[in-house]
């Protein structure tokens, strides 16, 4: 069994008119593909149980979804039309990268959106053959969790705390953030401790989170609000309330009268399915009449 440690560039239309104000009068179809990322890089790494590297893998999509290439993807990537004029088509990529993890690999990447990303551009190509994503690691989630953050860690942010050099000139270039991806795992790596991060189903994995929340009424039933230090359900002092990103309630315990804020967001899985995602936290006095303030105003 090995770690397979995947990164990917993409070519989207964010912002395009600033460069090309006629694009979508010219090519109509382009707006309705405008939040799409079309994938143009693929790098990884493979890893064995050991942590050493055994093998690489980098190759370039030739686009066939957005024919032009971003002038901002130019800047931040550094990725020109002359690094894709001898791409390879999607499908053959897909293949490539199939015949490069293992039958026993697991796939890893820094948080889930290169995997989301890899299933809706098979879908765009009516790519079919993804069975072989099965295993996964979110390897940021991994190490936000065993470096104790509360909210994910940036990748950037990951190699500056544990010190790892890095050449930022080379920085979102797929096989070398792939190769610091893989960097930062090495140095956290636990045998044990990694098998809990270990998603065997891809496909039913909370992966896109849920932006138009204005529309959504929580089902509070299939939802459990207890306190992170004593496991003791905690009833609420305000009903859910959208706030931002998120929904918010708050209550105190009944064993350790803290204060407890639970924070719940919603999430698709590849298959179409919502989830919910429920954190609870203990938070201060300060916090709570904060918050406690921003609920009564809402319910004037």
């Amino acid at each position: 069994m090995g770690y397979v440690i995947i990164d990917l560039e993409f070519n989207n239309m964010q912002n395009i008119t600033k460069f090309y104000p006629n694009i979508y009068n010219e090519q109509k179809n382009l707006k309705e593909l405008d939040s799409y990322n079309e994938i143009i890089e693929i790098g990884a790494i493979k890893l064995n149980k050991f942590m050493q590297k055994v093998d690489e893998f980098k190759t370039y999509i030739k686009p066939s979804v957005f024919k032009v290439l971003n002038p901002k993807i130019i800047d931040i990537t550094g990725i020109t039309e002359e690094h894709l004029k001898d791409g390879i088509k999607f499908e053959d990529a897909m293949d490539n990268l199939k015949d490069f993890i293992g039958e026993d690999d697991i796939l890893c990447s820094w948080a889930t959106d290169d995997i989301v990303h890899i299933v809706n551009n098979a879908k765009y190509h009516s790519y079919k053959n993804i069975s072989w994503i099965k295993k996964y690691i979110d390897i940021q989630k991994y190490c936000t969790k065993i470096l104790a953050h509360k909210k994910s860690l940036s990748l950037k942010h990951a190699l500056e705390e544990l010190k790892i050099k890095i050449d930022k000139s080379k920085l979102h270039d797929a096989l070398n953030d792939a190769v610091y991806t893989a960097e930062v795992f090495k140095r956290l790596y636990n045998g044990k401790k990694v098998k809990e991060y270990i998603v065997e189903d891809v496909y039913n994995m909370p992966s896109i989170r849920v932006k138009d929340l204005n529309n959504y009424n929580l089902e509070c039933e299939d939802i459990e609000f207890k306190c992170p230090k004593c496991n003791i359900k905690v009833e609420m002092d305000h009903p859910f309330r959208l706030f931002s990103w998120r929904f918010v309630s708050i209550g105190k315990c009944p064993k350790c009268n803290r204060n407890v804020r639970q924070e719940v967001v919603l999430k698709k899985t590849l298959s179409g399915n919502l989830v919910y995602e429920s954190t609870n936290s203990l938070i201060n006095d300060t916090e709570y009449i904060d918050l406690d303030y921003k609920f009564k105003k809402l319910a004037k």
